[in-house]
């Protein structure tokens, strides 16, 4: 019967731990099924969210543990759940098959390992999807960088084509302007070369005048020539001197802009990376200091581990040192009490016998003159003492009064001499012993007094940090001394005065030592208040003094970049522009004394009218052009803090991407973590 129950008591648990475990197995599993999924899309713009989710989910994840826990402890004793089940077999009394179940173990174990597997692979579908992803994202990231770069390689080749023209314009119009002063030097040879043939020709007198004439006329004519050309020589100096002056104008400005903006990134760059230098010197340094305050709290925690143990060692030592005295004690006062036994069964004996035994107890209770006379032997057995001497006392009379009534008128005047003589020696011996109980009470105090007294003073000097437990056992001390005294006291009710002031006294210094220690423990705590205000008042001043650290590196960074956009960025364009300016000026001065020198007055206005119209045309374009510059400069410097904001967009989605990914790893060693457990559960059940 007992057989039958056992079993019918295991078929019915296995069962239900198989139902618990298929019930948790398929929880998990769609737990893993749903929550991935939804995991995936979340993400978060600040780390302080992603961090206080994590807690959220550990917080939800032990919560979610103790209900389990909870609903896995027994709630009602095995002693009453052994009664149920025993009725209920009693009742049902059928049997189980055991393979019937191991089969259906078998099945569901392998249906949660497919569930299982099918969860591990979506997982991974979805981690070869994020790596799909990143691969991509770093594609087109490696894409713009080389469209970029073809940009640039395409706007320098546009700039050399550029040059190339105008190098070859300007060389075809020196080429036309040379041509252009062979022909007029020929035509000029010419006509000279026919004036010479018709003067020859024409030697008449008539016509010497008309010669004349003729030859002031070409003369005149040969001057209007000569001064169109000379003007047009001049005109075409100035078109050339003038597109050459403002393309190295250009030039000069476009490399002063160039120049200034690499200085400018140069210095950005530099400040850029001294920042960084200098936040990784502070981290370092950080880091090394909470190194520093880890090991020497460490090296604290490791010297109170010490300290208390030494505390716990020697308190046990002390507590087995009394016991061993006690015992000790116990032995040593066994062992004279067997003596005083055997004594007083010999002088019984020596009395019944007719001896004279009465000298021994005498001298054993002579009287003690010194108080370093009184012993353990004499102490410990006062009371056994008075018992054996008062037996002995009532035995005496009897052994004298037992030869019969012939003999008692012989003797009784002397036999009540020796009563009266006894019975005097009795009180003498009763005194004694009052006053030897009394001695040894004071001896006990005063040595019970001492021993505190250097157990307190040692327990103060090696434990001050656990004065609670030293206190605990001084009050337990104090008790036992108390409830002594209490005992003594029933014994010293009929003492002399004198041993009632010395009492007094013994209080009194006791009362006085309680107050002592009163006053220690308050001079300790006040102690360990003043260091630990102490303490918070340093820690005031180094965050006071961090803050003060801060607020200076603040300021004397903001003082840095202003100091170098001042004299980096602005101040040197505008002195390049000044500069410009007064070159231009001297070119100006220099060009007008060269004509007023070499021209004449009235070709001097002329050109200066034409000058001034070329010159407001000149400042149109030119202002023209450098409005198109500015634009074209303003929109690249837009288009590269376009590009500054995409590279830090895309370096705060690449840090979000691989944060995911760290935190998807984790999920999976979670989920390798839990059916490592299952596993191992599973292994333990089994």
């Amino acid at each position: 019967s007992f057989l039958m129950i056992a079993q019918e008591l295991l078929s019915n648990w296995i069962k239900s731990k198989l139902q618990r475990e298929l019930s948790d197995g398929e929880d998990e599993v769609d737990t893993v099924l749903v929550e991935k999924p939804s995991a995936a899309p979340l993400k978060y713009e600040r780390f302080d969210d992603l961090c206080s989710y994590l807690e959220h989910e550990l917080e939800s994840s032990s919560v979610q543990e103790y209900l389990q826990h909870l609903l896995q402890s027994e709630v009602v004793n095995c002693g009453v759940a052994e009664d149920l089940r025993l009725e209920d077999i009693k009742e049902k009394q059928k049997l189980v098959d055991p393979r019937i179940i191991m089969e259906l173990r078998h099945k569901q174990v392998k249906e949660n390992r497919m569930r299982r597997q099918k969860a591990l692979e979506l997982q991974r579908q979805e981690k070869s999807l994020k790596k799909s992803v990143l691969s991509e994202a770093k594609l087109q990231a490696q894409e713009e960088d080389r469209r970029k770069a073809l940009k640039a390689k395409k706007e320098e080749e546009e700039i050399h084509r550029e040059m190339v023209k105008l190098r070859k314009e300007m060389a075809e119009k020196r080429h036309t302007m040379a041509k252009a002063w062979r022909m007029e030097g020929k035509r000029q040879e010419e006509s000279q070369k026919l004036s010479m043939q018709e003067v020859s020709i024409t030697a008449s007198p008539p016509l010497v005048l008309k010669e004349e004439q003729q030859g002031e006329e070409k003369q005149r004519r040969a001057q209007e020539l000569l001064r169109r050309i000379h003007t047009n020589k001049q005109r075409c100096m100035q078109r050339h001197f003038s597109a050459w002056l403002k393309v190295i104008l250009e030039h000069r400005i476009k490399m002063g802009k160039a120049r200034a903006l690499a200085d400018w990134k140069c210095q950005l760059k530099a400040l850029r990376a001294w920042r960084n230098y200098t936040w990784d010197q502070k981290v370092e340094q950080e880091i090394q200091q909470l190194e520093v305050h880890l090991q020497d709290q460490n090296r604290k925690k490791q010297l109170s581990v010490e300290h208390n143990q030494r505390r716990l060692l020697r308190c046990c030592f002390l507590a087995w040192q009394r016991w061993s005295q006690a015992e000790t004690e116990k032995r040593e006062l066994q062992i004279k009490r067997e003596e005083t036994k055997r004594k007083m069964a010999q002088l019984l004996e020596a009395v019944s016998l007719g001896k004279s035994g009465l000298d021994r107890p005498l001298e054993v209770n002579k009287k003690l003159k010194f108080a370093w006379e009184i012993t353990v032997k004499r102490t410990a057995l006062s009371a056994q003492d008075e018992v054996v001497y008062r037996n002995q006392i009532v035995s005496l009379p009897q052994q004298f009064q037992a030869p019969g009534p012939k003999t008692a008128p012989a003797y009784g005047s002397h036999f009540e001499h020796r009563h009266a003589f006894q019975q005097r020696l009795i009180e003498e011996q009763r005194q004694q012993l009052q006053k030897q109980r009394e001695l040894i009470l004071e001896l006990q105090e005063n040595q019970r007094l001492s021993r505190a007294k250097e157990e307190s003073a040692q327990a103060t000097a090696a434990t001050q940090p656990l004065n609670n437990s030293a206190s605990q056992t001084r009050e337990e001390k104090l008790k036992r001394e108390k409830q002594s005294r209490c005992k003594n006291t029933t014994h010293l009710r009929y003492m002399p005065s004198i041993k009632q002031a010395q009492l007094a006294q013994l209080k009194a210094e006791e009362e006085e030592r309680r107050r002592k220690e009163a006053e220690e423990k308050e001079a300790q705590q006040e102690k360990r208040r003043e260091e630990r205000r102490q303490q918070k008042l340093k820690e005031l001043e180094k965050q006071r003094r961090l803050e003060k650290e801060q607020q200076l590196q603040k300021k004397a960074r903001d003082h840095y970049e202003k100091v170098l956009l001042r004299k980096l960025g602005m101040v040197p364009w505008k002195r390049l522009r000044e500069q410009a300016k007064e070159n231009l000026v001297v070119a100006q001065r220099h060009h007008c004394l060269g004509l007023q020198r070499k021209c004449l007055m009235t070709w001097l206005q002329d050109t200066q009218e034409s000058l001034m119209e070329k010159v407001s045309q000149a400042e149109d374009f030119y202002s023209h052009t450098l409005l198109r510059r500015g634009f074209k400069n303003w929109l690249k410097d837009y288009l590269s803090t376009l590009e500054e904001k995409a590279s830090t967009l895309h370096a705060a989605c690449l840090i979000r991407k691989y944060f995911w990914a760290w935190f998807d790893v984790i999920m999976e060693e979670k989920s390798t973590l839990w059916e490592k457990l299952k596993i191992a559960t599973e292994h333990s059940n089994k």
